[in-house]
């Protein structure tokens, strides 16, 4: 009798849960089909959906960057026969309140994977620049840089304000710094107040005897030669990006080490090199090389390297096999007859012919074409740094 009654209670419990593990199935096929289709990549929009059963209904949960995303998984979802409850999390996180803009207030900030200063370095965003700051994490803020790279960032890199905050800094008179490194100095005491690199964007004040007088976002004050920059807007009009403009600040870069995550003058990654060339010449590309490999006018690789224009960027990783898509890990900026630059240990040229001394014969094989930037100014992931409404 007990051996029937335990059988009766367990296939009424396998008949009740069919359906919940039906419907659990459904809900993650939709999550995947929409995040598929509204986030082409997770470095550049959050997607963490989870689902649960709260009594009779199905508990949606998770946080996301992408509204679209969020209104197109609930739709989605009412389609199914159990009633939907909707708890995702759209950042900023509402607890925030206003502040969710930053400046970074250091020369160049590590922004990492994840909240630690022992987690890997993913990229960088150097002095002055505006980030949207998604959510914290005790002493950590997760944030969004104006190439829409998202990572984790110790607060005291950062000087955290609101939208008016951030409004008056972009409405405000601002002053570029264009040499590769140098630093700033007190006004009064004449001591240092931080180091500066090529791209930082400050607070204009006045220009005297000293030089400029310059503000940090967090209100230090410091001088810097007035040669040593310009206003941004006349700046940001004036700066033109050229094959010849690009090739000039490409080789001021020269022996620069490689570091993983770089994206300053200090130290570059492949990626981050060819960014920071084109950020200092008015273009703000996409971060790694990869997704850098989607933008911009393709040059085949079955055409050769003939085909390339100076200015172009090229790229090398694994190719195409199958269904499997071809993907960059490695880019380079195409200078012409052959040559191209490239941080690979340190920022150096290499050519793509085997007669040449200079030939990377270990990327040979590795060749998956190249992108002409030039032109494409305006498109998804090539945006000029006067159009960015950040800035």
């Amino acid at each position: 009798m007990v051996r029937l009654f335990i059988c009766l209670v367990s296939s009424v419990l396998l008949v009740a849960c069919q359906p919940v593990n039906s419907t659990f199935k459904e809900a993650e096929q939709i999550s995947k089909t929409v995040s598929d289709q509204y986030i082409p990549d997770s470095r550049e929009d959050l997607f963490q959906i989870q689902f649960r059963t709260k009594g009779k209904s199905l508990l949606v949960f998770g946080e996301t960057t992408n509204s679209e995303a969020q209104k197109a998984l609930i739709d989605q979802l009412k389609k199914l026969k159990t009633p939907i409850e909707d708890s995702i999390r759209f950042l900023p996180d509402p607890v925030l309140g206003a502040n969710t803009w930053g400046l970074v207030n250091v020369s160049v900030c590590n922004i990492r994977s994840k909240p630690g200063h022992s987690s890997e370095m993913s990229t960088q965003a150097i002095l002055g620049t505006p980030v949207r700051i998604l959510k914290k994490s005790n002493s950590w803020s997760f944030v969004q840089t104006p190439d829409r790279y998202l990572g984790w960032v110790d607060d005291d890199a950062i000087h955290q304000t609101d939208s008016a905050g951030i409004g008056n800094w972009r409405n405000g008179k601002r002053f570029i710094y264009l040499p590769l490194a140098g630093n700033g100095f007190d006004p009064v005491t004449k001591e240092a107040v931080t180091d500066l690199v090529a791209g930082s964007i400050l607070k204009f004040d006045t220009i005297s005897k000293a030089g400029a007088l310059l503000e940090m976002p967090d209100g230090r004050k410091l001088v810097v030669p007035v040669s040593d920059g310009m206003d941004f807007e006349l700046w940001k009009k004036q700066t033109q990006a050229t094959a010849a403009s690009l090739n000039t600040t490409s080789k001021t870069l020269t022996g620069r080490p490689y570091l993983w995550g770089g994206t300053s003058s200090k130290g570059v990654d492949c990626s981050g090199f060819v960014k920071t060339v084109f950020f200092l010449n008015g273009i703000i590309l996409a971060r790694d090389a990869s997704l850098q490999f989607r933008h911009g006018q393709f040059t085949d690789p079955n055409s050769g390297y003939n085909s390339l224009k100076p200015g172009d960027l090229v790229f090398f990783g694994r190719k195409a096999d199958g269904d499997r898509p071809a993907r960059a890990t490695h880019v380079g900026l195409y200078l012409g007859n052959g040559d191209y630059i490239n941080s690979s240990g340190c920022v150096k040229i290499n050519n793509f012919s085997p007669d040449q001394k200079t030939y990377a014969k270990y990327r040979a094989g590795m060749w998956l074409g190249g992108r002409t930037i030039l032109g494409s100014e305006g498109t998804l992931g090539i945006v000029r740094v006067k159009d960015h409404t950040w800035y």
